[in-house]
């Protein structure tokens, strides 16, 4: 499983928002890749300290947090975590996360910089 978090703005404190997508890629008639987003949901990213993650790709994986399930990224998965919006996106997405997780499947998330 791919995901890419692009974030939008940052609100005040430590918290920024923007957008999580599935990413799929297929093949173009130049010998690479397209990327094709599905939006997910939007999503708050709360960061553990002062510090966002850079813009890189982190392994993925799941934070239950005051009883509420959370993406985690960064190093060691513990540099920040993203809570997600909508009820209903966030149900699904965390359904098919973890069984991606139990199965192994490699899950990354590509954190894009700030969209201005």
């Amino acid at each position: 499983m791919y995901l890419k978090f692009v974030r939008h703005f940052q609100l005040g404190g430590n918290i920024s928002r923007g957008k999580l997508y599935s990413v799929h890629f297929q093949p173009n008639e130049k010998g690479g890749y397209n990327e094709n987003l599905t939006l997910i949901c939007d999503a708050y990213e709360l960061p553990r300290g002062d510090v966002y993650p850079l813009p890189l790709v982190y392994s993925a994986g799941v934070r239950c947090v005051h009883g509420h399930m959370r993406l985690a990224f960064g190093r060691g998965q513990q540099q920040a975590t993203l809570h997600l919006i909508e009820p209903r996106a966030r149900d699904a997405f965390f359904i098919r996360l973890v069984c991606a997780l139990r199965e192994r499947e490699e899950t990354l998330v590509e954190v894009a910089a700030f969209d201005k």
